[in-house]
């Protein structure tokens, strides 16, 4: 009997042992999923565009005048204008038209062809006519040299300098103390000058855009005259007839001293630019 059950115990003791070694030797598996994607590529876009084989510029603006385009507070005073103290005005307007055309492949230096129209009114803004008032045409005209400092950039900075030839002519009436009127015409003078300006062009796109400048013309550098009033009595009123008067005579002459026709211009207007391609190319990866 007690061999019977040694026998059992035996067999069931082995059967254990058998399924604990089985047991050990299983082996869990975890699994693990990994998502790859693409990394995106940057395209780096460049776009340039070519120097303009021509610019055509219109401007107009606010002229502030210098020196002796000058008055008291920008009115009229009779005898100052007498004596030719000054021109007896000091605020206008005008309107310019350039071409520019580049003397270089890298559009740096330009040759431009200027011509315009300035106006002043001694009653523009200051309204004291009370003792009379003047005003000015000038048409003028020249030819300069221009550098550019960024002339296939969308904003173009430039300066530059051109001789100045202007055609300068006007009216003027005085009131007397007894309020009695007289006419003046201020007859067609010549005089060579030059302007200094500086300025920049922004372009909209590629054929047009917009230009701000400021610049300072001193118109009767040279040429400068003085002559003696001529009264034309056979006009009813009679007018008087003068020139420009702007250079100092050895004796006594009304309306003429050594005077400066010289002003400041701010100005804005639109550009045209011509032969301008665009070029695009892709900058290289880093």
């Amino acid at each position: 009997m007690f061999k019977i059950l040694f026998k059992i115990f035996s067999v069931l003791l082995l059967l254990m042992l058998c399924l604990n070694v089985k047991a050990q030797d299983t082996t869990y598996i975890i699994k693990v999923d990994t998502i790859k994607t693409e990394k995106s590529r940057i395209l780096t876009i460049v776009k340039s565009m070519t120097v303009p084989k021509f610019i055509i510029h219109f401007n107009g603006g606010f002229n502030s005048g210098a020196m002796e385009l000058t008055s008291h507070n920008g009115g009229f005073s009779r005898n100052d204008f007498l004596t030719g103290k000054n021109f007896g005005a000091r605020n206008g307007y005008g309107f310019n038209l350039i071409g520019k055309l580049p003397l270089e492949k890298k559009g740096h230096f330009w040759l431009d062809f200027i011509s315009g129209f300035d106006r002043f009114e001694s009653n523009l803004i200051a309204k004291n006519t009370e003792e009379g008032k003047v005003s000015y045409n000038s048409f003028n005209g020249g030819v300069g040299i221009e550098y550019n400092f960024t002339p296939t950039h969308k904003i173009k900075y430039f300066l530059g300098i051109n001789p100045l030839l202007s055609v300068i002519s006007g009216k003027s009436e005085l009131i007397n103390p007894d309020n009695n009127r007289v006419e003046i015409k201020i007859t067609s003078s010549l005089r060579l000058g030059y302007q200094v300006f500086l300025g920049l062009e922004s372009g909209i796109n590629k054929d047009f855009g917009f230009n701000f400048g400021l610049r300072f013309t001193h118109a009767n550098l040279l040429l400068k005259k003085s002559e003696t009033p001529f009264l034309d009595e056979s006009v009813n009123p009679p007018i008087t007839e003068v020139g420009l008067n702007d250079d100092a005579p050895p004796e006594i002459i009304e309306y003429a001293a050594w005077k400066q026709f010289a002003y400041f211009t701010v100005s804005a207007g639109v550009s045209y630019f011509f032969g301008v391609k665009e070029k695009r190319y892709k900058l290289p990866d880093k």
